[in-house]
Formats: structure tokens, C-alpha cells, sequence
């Protein structure tokens, strides 16, 4: 039973390992691929609104691509971003004399650690997309589920250091504008066509890499299905013991024969030493 409970393990090891996540440096839109990794960096916007008699700041902190880093100890737990969150918001209210009062602070995007955003982009033929959106869900505040919307634009006169540009909050959306060249397909020379540079052979090298690497592990996978339900089976309902428990015994111990003869027929073949079913004498 040890062995079946290391065998069950692996699989779900193996189903966990399946899951790929959210790969800045590759991220996919419409076909095309676009490397946002220079955006990978915590962005803070702010803004204030004269609320007399005091001064209400909304501070977003936002990163793209991952979880937002946890607020150091000096910040008081009851006053820091939620865990998981890759935008969040947080309202302070400031009183002439008085301390500030944080009184609101929510996931605007990411709530669990398995929350990724979505890419989303109008397809246009063949030309890589000029412009797609970052989105993603967050917290629900008064039964309204809050998210973000970024907007991200190929502009490759900006710099990719360039803060966001904020458009609103409103209905729990925020939305967000963002013009930089990491927003510009890899390889788009401005004519918004693929990529025709050795990189994009890389790129697609890769690609093939990543179908035989799946092919490779749903072969893994149902291989220690076969042999996990194979095994329960004979223990269980046959009662076998020992090797007896392996499925379909007979066949495998004939399979290193078979593999001979089918490796001794394509030789024989090859080198046409059998035509027609007969040998050459």
C-alpha cells in the first residue's frame, strides 16, 4: 500500500506540474507574444479630493506581473494590502493636526494565490494587436465584485519607466492607461507584423518544445493511471499478490520479444533481405 499511496503522489504531482503560470517574459496575446517583464516593478498612483474638513488620499499600488510584496512589520496589519493582491487601493483621510486614518484598503485585482489576469486584444489578421487589456478580479465590496482594466498601448517613443495613466474608478472597475514599447509585440519592426528575427525561431522552437513536453507528460501521467488502477484492481478484486499484481503480466513480459522481432522485421526490410514475404536466398 506504500507503494500505491507514492504512485497516487506522483500523479498528482505530475497534474499540479501541468498548470503553467502567468509568464511575463511570454505572454500571449492573439497568437502573438509580448515580453511585459520590464513592467515588472510595484507602481504606485495617487490622488487626493478635498473633502473639507479634512483631505481624502486614494493611493493604488499595482504590479502586472505577480503578487504585490507583503508591507513591512512598521505598517500595521489591520492597514496593509490583502495577500494575493496584484492591485490594490487604500483610502487615507488627513486632518490638519491630527494623524493620518487609513479607512479603506482592498484588492482591486487577486484575492487567491491561483488568480492569474487575462490578455484580451481584437484580433486583426495577421498584424500583432497595437493595444490589449490587462484584466483581472479582485475583492467584492457591497456585493460588487471589483477588478481592474489596464489598458496597455505599443508606444515605442515612451519609456517602459513610465507610470500608468489613471482614468477612473468607478462600479468597482478600475481602469488604467498605459503607453509604453513593452507593449509592442517582440519583433513588431512598427508595421505590427510577426516576428520574422531568429528570435521568433527561438520563440517557436520553444513552442514545439513546450507540445512535446505536454505529450510527454500525459504520457507519464496515464501510464501511472494505467498502472495505479491496474494494480487496485488485481489487489482488490483478483486477490493477486507479488508481480501477479502487475496488469496485463503476460503481455509485458512477452513485449521485450515482440519489440525484437518488430525491430528485427524493419531491419530485414531495410536492407532487403525480405521482399514479399520471402528471404533472398
Amino acid at each position: 500500500m506504500q507503494i500505491l499511496s507514492a504512485l497516487v503522489v506522483s500523479v498528482l504531482a505530475l497534474s499540479n506540474g501541468a498548470a503553467a503560470a502567468f509568464d511575463c517574459k511570454k505572454a500571449q496575446v492573439a497568437g502573438f507574444t509580448y515580453d511585459l517583464s520590464a513592467l515588472s516593478t510595484e507602481i504606485t498612483l495617487e490622488s487626493n479630493a478635498t473633502t473639507p474638513p479634512t483631505i481624502t488620499g486614494t493611493n493604488y499600488k499595482l504590479n502586472i506581473c505577480g503578487p504585490l510584496a507583503s508591507a513591512p512589520d512598521s505598517v500595521p496589519e489591520i492597514d496593509r494590502c490583502p495577500a494575493n493582491a496584484w492591485v490594490c487601493r487604500s483610502v487615507t483621510n488627513y486632518k490638519k493636526d491630527e494623524k493620518s486614518r487609513v479607512t479603506e484598503v482592498n484588492a482591486v485585482a487577486g484575492v487567491s494565490s491561483k488568480d492569474e489576469p487575462s490578455l484580451e486584444a481584437r484580433a486583426s489578421g495577421n498584424e500583432s494587436p497595437r493595444e490589449f487589456h490587462w484584466k483581472m478580479s479582485g475583492t467584492k465590496v457591497d456585493n460588487v465584485e471589483w477588478s481592474a482594466d489596464i489598458k496597455l498601448v505599443c508606444d515605442k517613443s515612451a519609456k517602459n519607466e513610465n507610470p500608468p495613466t489613471l482614468v477612473g474608478f468607478s462600479q468597482g472597475v478600475l481602469s488604467l492607461e498605459w503607453s509604453v514599447p513593452a507593449a509592442c509585440a517582440l519583433g513588431d519592426s512598427g508595421d505590427g507584423g510577426k516576428d520574422k528575427s531568429p528570435d521568433n525561431d527561438k520563440d517557436d522552437t520553444s513552442s514545439q518544445g513546450g507540445f512535446f513536453s505536454t505529450l510527454f507528460t500525459l504520457f507519464i501521467v496515464g501510464s501511472t493511471l494505467y498502472l495505479v488502477v491496474g494494480v487496485l484492481y488485481k489487489s482488490l478484486v483478483v486477490r493477486a499478490t507479488g508481480l501477479d499484481m502487475i496488469p496485463n503480466l503476460a503481455f509485458w513480459r512477452e513485449f521485450p520479444y515482440l519489440c525484437a522481432d518488430f525491430a528485427q522485421h524493419m531491419w530485414d526490410m531495410a536492407s532487403g533481405r525480405r521482399r514479399d514475404g520471402y528471404s533472398v536466398v
